[in-house]
Order: structure tokens, then sequence, then C-alpha cells
């Protein structure tokens, strides 16, 4: 737990100037990382439609993976967290919130420059939501403790993702690996995304006074709507990885020339940009 004059030094940073700041270093740091991957980390055998979401994809994890240890790690270092999830201010959080907005920042002007966003709008109309509430804290310092306990969804969001790319890769469903983070991004869905929000809709339950109406509104709204996506997410996926019976056989020459360099065991990567 930090000492006072610590958390008081912190306290000093907090603002719309270093939020700023993070997000924007965090906005270019996610654009530079989107070019390297496009150069060096993309499976040379995909076609164009599959190595923009491969691209996408992986980036997305890199970001799930950096901010679900670092969420983890706030309420590890920090347990006052939930005392007074709204009124928290801490210099930690608050720069996991920044970095985390300039992601979803750049994954949005990939989504623009790129020409996908009547392709993948739900996922732009999310970005859109997520960015507004991010926002809205960063700027008037609020519901930082809220916001941290929203981001341990990225926790799941690391076996999601996982799962995605072993689908463009287009290894087996009967691959142990696969099935391992097919079961753990079921269960990490329930213990992450269900907690996760069933513990903001109890703070807008329980603390509806100490929020403003032009922020209770649309969160409350937004909640609304991700407990009908959560809910059908996970039965999508319960449903197509283990309660499915219309599994299509695959062809012998499939099984033999394999449906790519993972299922042959080779992994050939790019290694420069077209």
């Amino acid at each position: 737990m930090e000492s006072p004059e610590i958390a008081a030094e912190d306290s000093g940073l907090i603002g719309c100037f270093y939020g700023y700041s993070v997000t924007l270093a965090s906005f270019g740091f996610f654009l530079l990382l989107q070019r390297l991957v496009k150069c060096y980390a993309i499976p040379d055998w995909l076609d164009e439609a599959e190595r923009w979401r491969w691209n996408n994809v992986l980036l997305s994890l890199i970001h799930a993976i950096i901010i679900g240890v670092w969420t983890l790690s706030c309420f590890r270092l920090y347990p006052e967290i939930t005392d007074d999830l709204i009124g928290i201010k801490n210099l930690y959080i608050y720069t996991a919130i920044s970095f985390s907005t300039g992601y979803f920042a750049s994954d949005s002007f990939d989504f623009i420059i790129s020409g996908h966003v009547r392709e993948r709008w739900p996922i732009a109309v999310h970005h859109v939501v997520v960015l507004w509430i991010f926002l809205y804290n960063l700027t008037h310092c609020t519901c930082l403790g809220y916001t941290i306990v929203a981001l341990t969804v990225e926790i799941n969001s690391v076996f999601l993702h996982l799962r995605k790319l072993m689908k463009i890769a287009k290894v087996r469903r009967e691959n142990l690996a696969y099935r391992a983070n097919a079961v753990a991004t079921l269960l990490t869905i329930v213990t992450c995304r269900f907690t996760a929000l069933g513990w903001v809709s109890h703070g807008i339950a329980t603390s509806y006074h100490r929020f403003s109406a032009f922020y209770l509104y649309p969160l409350s709204v937004s909640v609304a709507v991700m407990w009908v996506l959560y809910i059908v997410s996970f039965h999508n996926i319960l449903t197509a990885e283990f309660l499915s019976k219309d599994k299509k056989p695959e062809s012998r020459a499939h099984r033999v020339s394999g449906a790519g360099p993972v299922a042959n065991g080779t992994s050939n990567f790019r290694g420069k940009s077209e």
C-alpha cells in the first residue's frame, strides 16, 4: 500500500495534461507496433483480408496481455481501490486507463483508414462508447476504480484473441491447445466479464446519486447492452466448441496437406511488408 506522501505526490500529476499525454504516447506506440507486425509478424500464406485481421487481432492480444497484467497488479498493489471505486485517485491506475484509451483510439483509427468500419461496426461502436467513457473519466478524474474493474475483461480477451488467431491459422478444433484455450475462454467470460459487469452494475444501482446524469444514462445503456452481448458471446462459444454436433469432417486431402503452415508444423512469416 502506498504511503500518504507518495499518494499526495502522485495525485498532483493526475490530470488532463498527463492523461492525454500518456494516451497520445500509447496511440503512437500501437501505430508503430502495427507497422512492425505488418512487416515482420504476418504469415505469408494468408490472403489480404486475413492479413489485416491477423494484424488487428495480434495487436489486440498484445494490448489485452499488457492491460490484463496491469489491472491485476492494480488490485495487488493497491487493495484500497475497492474502498471507493468512484473517488479513488491513483497515478498507477490513471496511467493504465490512459494507456488503454490510446489503444482503443489507435484501433478505431485503423478501422477508419483500412475501410473496415462498416464490416466491423459493432466493434467500432463499442470503441466509441469506451473512448467516451474513458475520456470522461480521465478528464474528470472520476470512477477510476470502476474503470479498472471494467478493464479486467481484458484477461478474457487474451483467450478470445488467441482463439481468433488459431482460427485464422486453421488450427484444428481437436488440437489440445485449442481445446484448452476454449475452456479458458468460457471460464474467464464468467470470472472476468460477468463479474466485472456485475460489479459495475451494482455500483450504478447503489451509487447512482454520485454520477452526473450526463454520465449515468449513457453508462447504464452501455452496461445493459454489454450484458446481452456477453451472454450471447458465452452461448455462441459454448455451442460452437462443446455442444454443436454439426462438425464437418475434414477431407482426406485437407488432412494430408493441412490447412496452413500451422497444420503442417511450420510457421512462415513475411519479412517485409508488401
